[in-house]
């Protein structure tokens, strides 16, 4: 009787083990991303460590595109999880995402109350130059010095930006700067410019020498700085861009409850950690201390982008003449 009871004990136990494990999440989830590999990779690689039964399937493409992929199927969505992007933007396509009440908000210093979106981190865009194309004594205290040195800078190629139409960072930079300085600023800036398709082909250009100088944001700047690339971070004392990127679950995806386990790992303490002390950013997190590598926001003349994106980009095409 002994031996039944015990062996009835071990099959119970073994019973709820198998249970357990099969209620888990498990499957593929996909994950538009507009952030690039040096952000997200650490971060995947975590996920699939902690979670070996979902597997993660990144899409990356800029915010503007992403977010009108979402918009395209609505009705029949191909994305689990947005990840990245400002939260103005999900709070303009909040339809397209269902509310996840996080349970680690209250650890966050901001978060939508309507739970729409997620914050993740926030990260400002100094100016970078070249080392080799720029030349010491040319190399701008300010956005302003940019504009003063504009023909140095287009001799050498042009002063590299992205198209706000295609780049959060893009926007955030141009709204900034002409909250700061004006639009007259921006337009006198326009014929030294070189647009570029998105925020990676802005970074890419100055970092590979095609072009001597433009803005980049902070936290692969620095880790390229380290890294012994040819370039230099500059924070102008007159303005410097600052922006907050953020997550959220797309309603009615393919896989709703892994991707729940997806947006819930995202807002947790060893995912911060990662974000600041390998990605080099600073978490919206306020148990996890900002990378030693950058300096401190106190100390930087910060602006926001103030206005909308749409605004932006109209008065943005028609100094190009677009």
């Amino acid at each position: 009787m002994k031996r039944l009871l015990v062996i009835a004990a071990a099959l119970f136990i073994m019973v709820s083990v198998v249970g357990t494990a099969a209620a888990q999440p498990s499957g593929k989830i996909v994950v538009y991303s507009a952030s690039g590999p040096e952000i997200t990779d650490p971060i995947l690689e975590l996920f699939s460590e902690r979670y070996p039964n979902i597997e993660v399937i990144k899409v990356h493409a800029g915010t503007p595109e992403l977010f009108s992929r979402l918009r395209a199927e609505a009705n029949n969505p191909a994305a689990d999880v947005m990840f990245g992007g400002d939260p103005l933007t999900y709070d303009r396509e909040a339809d397209l995402f269902a509310a996840f009440d996080h349970p680690e908000k209250e650890n966050f210093q901001t978060y939508d109350p309507y739970n729409i979106w997620q914050p993740f981190t926030i990260f400002v865009q100094p100016l970078m130059v070249n080392t080799k194309l720029v030349a010491p004594e040319y190399y701008p205290a300010t956005v302003q010095d940019v504009l003063a040195n504009a023909q140095y800078f287009k001799d050498l190629g042009g002063i590299a930006l992205a198209a706000p139409n295609t780049s959060s960072t893009g926007w955030t930079i141009v709204s900034g700067v002409a909250t700061a300085h004006g639009w007259d600023f921006i337009a006198d800036l326009v014929p030294y410019l070189s647009v570029t398709n998105g925020s990676d082909a802005m970074f890419s250009a100055v970092r590979d020498g095609e072009l001597p100088i433009g803005w980049i944001n902070e936290d692969l700047g620095v880790q390229w700085e380290q890294a012994g690339a040819d370039v230099k971070l500059i924070y102008p004392t007159d303005v410097s861009t600052i922006q907050m990127d953020a997550y959220g679950l797309v309603k009615n995806g393919p896989n709703p409850e892994a991707a729940k386990v997806f947006v819930e790992f995202l807002g947790t303490k060893e995912v911060h950690e990662i974000a600041s002390e390998i990605v080099k950013r600073r978490s919206v997190r306020v148990d996890v201390a900002p990378p030693g590598d950058l300096p401190p926001l106190e100390g930087l003349n910060l602006f926001y982008a103030s206005e909308p994106r749409d605004v932006v980009t109209d008065r943005f095409n028609q100094l190009l003449g677009n």
